[in-house]
């Protein structure tokens, strides 16, 4: 009787510890999902490591492993929270949590549509979303779907669909009245208006609209924001003093004061706003205190500790002159101790306040340095255009020469071998002379071919690009040492003249390049038309790489010069390379 009872307390103590241990591990991992929506992502970790995830239970462990790609998204890994997301998606969908498994897809979708080269795998992802949440029937859900989708295509390509999206999420929240998401709707909706249709009209009447459900909230940050944006908007409209209204509203909120980013953008503004009405003089001084934000939080630290100093310096001061009426008669040793913590923090402050004003000379002095490098900037813009007209003139000088020589010259010099061959047969005792005089008459008409064949060169002749870079593939090609390999796709037809020579140059210098400093043994070269609207063209190599943070693009006809050409031509210039691993340059051209 006595052991039965005895196992019933152990049966009812264990079920309460593992209630607890469950209850336990929970609360942990709603801390870690706190940590990392403030963006603690220090404090996150460390807890994300103090889980043992062997002790989880299956749904804690889908969570868990969520929570790692949260806190790997937070940090920037995208590539190790994109696996981590895929891993909970498929524990989710494992234990039949498909609602779970499908609110996954929102967080792969913002990733992925974060990634260059997979701009359009982010679709499948929130089409999957919004077509389950309309066969469940989940309005809920399929709001977030078209927020999300819509803010995604929040650009210059999509923007007329983002439009058309949150114009049916609108619609859908009349019946649903979400106030979180209508107020992210109107933000959202208020930046495509204001940064990419540029109507800013439509942009405050949304950003209108987020302020009262903003003020109805008591949602003071994002009201800042708010008031920010409208600010922005009415200065785009020269409506300066109504830019001015909004941001001295913004300036009245406490927590947008206390951020220091929130500062630096009132500040320049103002600035905007002042310069825009003619009052250059509180325009400078609100850039100068922009400008201000913009520097080190140490500065502003140093600030603290100064004013710190002088408070203890003063009270200091204070103790001082107490001590003088009341102990007159004291050891004079006090005072010599305290005259020597006077002049230390004396020391101190002069010290702090020398290192205050270098930086403020530091950031006049980098101010300066933006306007020589705007100059610097325009110089070589300048540089690039002369050096396309050089081009383009030397270009029809070859072609004009060229044609005098085919038309001109070569046809008398075909002339007067033919009135020499007729002399020819009727002279024969002259026939030793005539030879040579044929000989070398056929030589100078040969010569004269060869020069007025200089205008079917390179592209510019009837063969085109495609078989004038193949021709230059042939002859860079070295046997056992270097392979170059032409791959095309598409170009059925040929390119402007004018497209067809930047192309064939470009290519002739990214080529040389990589065989200069690449130490490469293959190069290859790829030309691929997708459509009659654009060109991709892609040279890789198996070289040397190098680090592209530390890539210094020199002046010159080299890097530089060629993304500035391909940026004139509407363009992108991308270079992807990982040292002892080789290169890859892409250029993507509109035809």
């Amino acid at each position: 009787m006595f052991l039965c009872i005895k196992n019933k307390i152990l049966l009812i103590l264990t079920f309460f510890l593992s209630v607890s241990i469950l209850f336990a591990q929970n609360q942990t991992l709603d801390s870690i999902q706190k940590l990392i929506a403030n963006g603690e992502n220090k404090k996150a970790d460390l807890v994300l490591k103090s889980i043992k995830s062997e002790k989880l239970n299956p749904s804690e462990k889908a969570n868990y492993i969520f929570l790692k790609g949260k806190y790997f998204e937070l940090i920037g890994n995208s590539d190790i929270a994109f696996k981590e997301f895929l891993k909970a998606k498929k524990y989710y969908l494992n234990l039949n949590q498909k609602q779970k498994a499908m609110d996954i897809n929102l967080d792969i979708a913002f990733l992925l549509s974060c990634f260059q080269n997979e701009k359009n795998l982010h679709q499948s992802y929130l089409e999957e979303f919004i077509n389950y949440a309309k066969q469940i029937n989940n309005q809920d859900a399929l709001l977030k779907g078209y927020v999300q989708s819509a803010s995604l295509k929040i650009n210059t390509k999509e923007s007329q669909e983002s439009l058309k999206l949150f114009r049916k999420a609108i619609e859908l929240n009349k019946t649903i009245k979400n106030q979180k998401l209508a107020s992210k709707i109107n933000n959202n909706i208020a930046i495509l208006f204001s940064e990419i249709l540029k109507q800013h009209d439509s942009s405050l009447y949304y950003l209108t609209k987020d302020y009262e459900l903003l003020k109805e909230n008591k949602d003071s940050l994002n009201l800042g924001y708010n008031l920010h944006n409208q600010a922005s908007n009415y200065i785009h409209l020269n409506q300066f003093e109504k830019a001015i209204s909004k941001l001295d509203e913004a300036k009245k909120i406490k927590i947008t004061n206390s951020n220091k980013y929130s500062q630096y953008k009132l500040n320049e503004l103002y600035y905007y706003a002042f310069k825009g009405l003619g009052n250059y003089e509180k325009g400078i001084k609100y850039y100068e205190l922009s400008n201000l934000f913009k520097d080190s939080i140490n500065e502003y630290e140093q600030n603290i500790a100064i004013n710190d100093i002088e408070t203890k310096y003063k009270t200091a001061e204070k103790e001082v002159e107490n001590l003088k009426l009341k102990e007159k008669n004291k050891n004079s040793k006090i005072l010599i101790w305290v005259s020597i913590s006077l002049f230390i923090i004396s020391l101190v402050i002069g010290l702090l306040a020398y290192k205050n004003l270098s930086k403020k000379k530091k950031i006049t002095d980098q101010l300066k340095q933006l306007e020589i490098q705007k100059l610097e900037n325009t110089l070589k813009e300048q540089e690039l255009h002369e050096i396309d007209l050089m081009l383009e003139s030397q270009e029809k000088e070859r072609q004009h020469i060229a044609n005098e020589l085919h038309d001109n010259l070569g046809s008398s010099l075909a002339t007067l071998k033919m009135n020499f061959e007729n002399l020819k047969s009727q002279k024969e005792h002259q026939e030793l002379l005539f030879e040579k005089t044929e000989k070398l008459i056929e030589e100078t008409y040969q010569k004269v071919r060869h020069i007025s064949h200089l205008k079917n060169l390179g592209v510019i002749g009837s063969e085109g690009l495609l078989i004038a870079v193949k021709k230059m593939a042939e002859k860079m090609t070295l046997i056992n040492k270097l392979k170059v390999n032409v791959i095309p796709y598409g170009l059925t037809e040929r390119l402007e003249n004018t497209i067809e020579i930047t192309l064939f140059r470009i290519i002739q210098e990214l080529c040389t390049n990589a065989i200069k400093h690449a130490n490469a043994s293959e190069i290859n070269i790829y030309l691929t038309q997708h459509s009659a609207q654009d060109i991709n063209l892609m040279i890789e190599d198996n070289g040397i790489g190098f680090d592209t943070k530390q890539l210094n693009l020199k002046d010159g006809i080299g890097l530089k010069n060629i993304e500035k050409k391909i940026e004139s031509m509407g363009g992108t210039f991308t270079i992807d390379s990982i040292p002892q691993k080789g290169t890859t340059l892409i250029i993507d051209l509109p035809i």
